[in-house]
């Protein structure tokens, strides 16, 4: 809240009818006016009215009665939350000058006889009514809060340059100006500094002329704030927090009345079909979902454990391609034999070793339970991903599950406390026993504690959590103790660590590797790193001269590639012996004969959610929304988006808005230029959807590469038509960048760097593509208000992606 703001009834707030339930949008830039207009005065100069003394407050009453009610005025209505500064000692004259606030509802409001300011009959929580309090003494709250700014946790930010995270209480160097710019971290602007091609690697990163001069060092404080909006009670008129009041907001028509839950419950009100959010339950029931949600209510009641009950479903079921490079086998072994036979090739493609692509199938697996006892609001407090690799996929990955990401929030309640791991060990336990029940054979475990600041699936977690963080040998001890557990029931025959299980191995592709696994990247960064040796050996050898010369100099042939082999292979084993700690193998039923391998037949539907099939979309999706589960209230209402989505409702909505225009634009009965012009928008439509339908292509497609860091480039045929929707000049950049990308000798990390670019890009044209259809579909005044709900809690990230878009052409 800003201090000393003159105190000004906002026209807006005094033509406000009862029952009007507008929504306010608070954000960053605007959200001291909103507390100016409709929560009355923020911290500002008082008068010193309403002391301690009850002589005041008498005097203040009696003044009251002799002048009357001079003229009602709506600046706080009645039944407004609010705070009231009381002064820390008598001679204060300002709310900033300390002291305390305290929280009552307005009882009534009026202007004061002697000088009309507004001032309010206040009841207290305390039980005490203050009459005739001025207005700068008092600041509109929330109803539920008593808060009258929500602020949500800063989205991550990051170097323009290295791609990493410039932590929250780290200081940064940012291009100066009021839409900010390039941002750098300290060593990234220092290494730059010291550089007389500073100006020239900046234009680079940015696509525009960028001096190093006018980066100017800001720190913590000056970083943009994100707040909670506001929506107001159409029964009795109070204000609330989107997130306090469980309002869904999004594409909600502006004249869709709302009532808080204080009047749902006293009054008899119910929501308009368009704020209610189906419950977890009615997702579709799966195989997998109800083996988990069954086993575990059995493993509670089995615990003595009461609590209410615990909705498990599986959420997103979809094909996917790993496309990972198993190294050369050993010539003259097993594995070499059944290449030649199965005609195998390695070839090197994008400066790794190009082979085989291993399907699977990716799982996304949610828990839900509802808090206060079962009568709350739902909390998704557990998200699982698996990856499914069938007996359809290639050795040595056939038959395999691997438990890609794991993570949970501590919202579980039970009586008994502390049973989460009684739960999350039994989602585990039941998922191994499906699996082994479908005929895979072996299951894997990367144990990986996140590091500080890190998220895996949700989006900001309880501080509790952070302070109390699972280091890697108690990471370990705890999945070991769930393994044993499962051991003990004959789920599994037995588990070891990666070192055991692979140390008879004859060559490096014998180890599976999975799809964002540390061995895809691993072993593909160690046969580049061999290749790259042996090339300079035969330079020296060749006396620098390349040719046959210099690959008889190196000894090429069989004798070399058993040479490179065992390099290989030792060193893969090195790095297992200092990693084994990292990986578990799990052993789900005895070895089969060899060529005879169990047929797996998935029986969960493909289902697929652009919102949760993939990880990262999904927790990025969360950071840009504000969709936290630091807190209770937070997880609650970000279960709410999650569900509305899960539910497909965004779409249902999307289409009704069509609709809608549709049927606007018949009832204005457009004819002659005006069908011409409706045809023109329908061109122009056509074209808004294949851009869209491109763009979305890439995304999803530097999305992929990302989540299995195989960074590999898009198709030279998607890249052609992407290049043809920008400007020349960064056309050029961007071709010359990718037919370097192609270049075999590039680097994993330079490919990294390109293919991040290429997705911030492409989220900052779906950005602006989105904003053209949104004005498209909604051509008139009213429409546009209808859908600026839809869009107010995401614009700070719209806003942030803009500038890129435009300055891109």
């Amino acid at each position: 809240a800003k201090m000393n703001v003159a105190a000004k009834p906002h026209p807006e707030a005094a033509q406000r009818k009862k029952g009007g339930g507008k929504r306010q949008r608070k954000d960053d830039e605007h959200g001291d006016e909103h507390g100016d207009a409709a929560g009355g005065a923020k911290r500002k100069r008082k008068e010193g009215v309403g002391g301690s003394k009850k002589g005041k407050h008498a005097a203040a009453a009696a003044e009251h009665e002799q002048h009357g009610i001079v003229q009602e005025v709506d600046v706080l209505e009645a039944g407004f939350s609010v705070s009231v500064h009381y002064a820390s000692h008598r001679r204060s004259s300002s709310a900033d000058a300390g002291g305390e606030w305290r929280p009552g509802t307005v009882v009534r409001a009026y202007l004061s006889a002697q000088n009309g300011e507004p001032i309010y009959d206040i009841m207290m929580h305390s039980g005490v009514e203050e009459k005739a309090v001025a207005h700068d003494r008092c600041r509109m709250v929330c109803n539920v809060c008593l808060s009258d700014k929500r602020a949500f946790k800063p989205p991550p930010m990051f170097c323009e340059k290295c791609f990493q995270a410039i932590h929250t209480r780290w200081s940064y160097w940012e291009e100066s100006g009021d839409e900010g710019g390039v941002k750098l971290c300290k060593r990234c602007f220092s290494d730059l500094k010291a550089t007389s091609t500073a100006d020239r690697v900046l234009s680079e990163i940015a696509h525009r002329n960028v001096k190093i001069d006018n980066f100017l060092e800001k720190k913590e404080k000056d970083r943009p704030e994100y707040v909670d909006n506001w929506v107001q009670c159409d029964e009795c008129h109070s204000w609330l927090h989107w997130t306090c009041a469980m309002y869904k907001g999004e594409d909600t028509p502006e004249d869709c009345l709302f009532f808080c839950g204080n009047c749902r419950r006293t009054r008899g009100k119910t929501l308009p079909k368009e704020l209610c959010v189906a419950p977890s339950e009615d997702l579709a029931e799966t195989v997998l979902s109800k083996k988990l949600q069954d086993g575990l209510k059995k493993e509670l009641a089995a615990s003595g454990v009461k609590a209410a009950p615990v909705t498990i479903r599986v959420v997103s079921n979809i094909d996917c391609f790993a496309k990972i490079a198993p190294p050369p086998p050993l010539p003259g072994t097993a594995a070499a034999h059944s290449a030649a036979k199965n005609g195998a090739k390695v070839a090197l493609q994008n400066g790794k070793v190009g082979g085989r692509e291993f399907p699977y199938r990716s799982k996304c697996i949610l828990a839900f339970q509802r808090m206060q006892g079962g009568d709350g609001p739902e909390v998704c407090f557990f998200a699982m991903y698996v990856q499914e690799y069938g007996s359809e996929c290639p050795e040595p990955n056939t038959n395999r599950v691997y438990i890609s990401y794991l993570d949970s929030v501590r919202y579980f309640k039970s009586a008994p406390e502390g049973q989460r791991t009684t739960v999350y060990h039994s989602i585990l336990i039941n998922y191994l026993d499906y699996a082994r029940g479908l005929g895979f054979e072996h299951g894997h475990i990367w144990v990986s504690p996140p590091k500080q600041g890190d998220d895996y699936i949700f989006y900001a977690h309880p501080e509790v959590m952070l302070q109390k963080r699972m280091g890697l040998l108690k990471l370990k001890e705890w999945y070991e103790k769930m393994l044993i557990i499962a051991k003990d029931k004959g789920v599994i025959a037995d588990f070891q660590d990666m070192l055991d299980a692979y140390k008879d191995i004859e060559s490096a592709s014998d180890i599976p590797v999975f799809s964002g696994d540390h061995w895809a990247a691993s072993i593909a960064l160690k046969i580049q790193e061999l290749k790259n040796k042996e090339k300079e050996l035969a330079k020296k050898k060749g006396g620098g001269h390349n040719g046959k010369g210099s690959k008889a100099a190196s000894g090429s042939g069989v004798h070399a590639d058993i040479k490179q082999e065992e390099a290989l292979l030792n060193q893969i084993q090195e790095e297992m012996r200092s990693m084994r700690n990292h990986f578990i193998v799990v052993t789900l039923a005895e070895q089969r004969q060899a060529g005879k391998r169990n047929k797996v037949v998935d029986p969960v539907p493909i289902m697929s959610n652009e919102f949760v099939d993939q990880r990262s979309s999904f927790l990025e999706k969360c950071q840009m929304y504000h969709w936290q589960f630091d807190e209770e209230v937070n997880a609650a209402h970000s279960t709410l988006m999650l569900l509305y989505y899960l539910h497909g409702m965004h779409r249902t909505a999307a289409a009704a808005r069509q609709k809608a225009a549709a049927a606007d634009l018949a009832a204005r009965g457009l004819g002659g230029a005006g069908a011409s012009s409706e045809q023109q928008q329908r061109s122009r439509s056509s074209k808004i959807e294949m851009a869209m339908q491109d763009w979305t292509q890439l995304l999803n497609h530097a999305n992929e590469a990302a989540a299995s860091e195989t960074w590999d480039l898009p198709p030279e045929e998607l890249f052609l038509r992407i290049l043809a929707q920008i400007n020349k000049s960064k056309r050029d950049i961007l071709q010359e960048k990718y037919n370097q990308c192609r270049d075999p000798s590039t680097t994993a990390a330079t490919r990294s760097v390109f293919i991040r670019v290429l997705k911030r890009i492409a989220e900052s044209f779906m950005s602006c593509l989105h904003n053209m259809q949104a004005n498209r579909q909604l051509p008139n005044a009213a429409a546009s208000s209808a859908a600026a709900p839809a869009a107010a809690r995401s614009a700070p990230a719209a806003a942030a992606a803009r500038p890129l878009c435009l300055r891109l052409g």
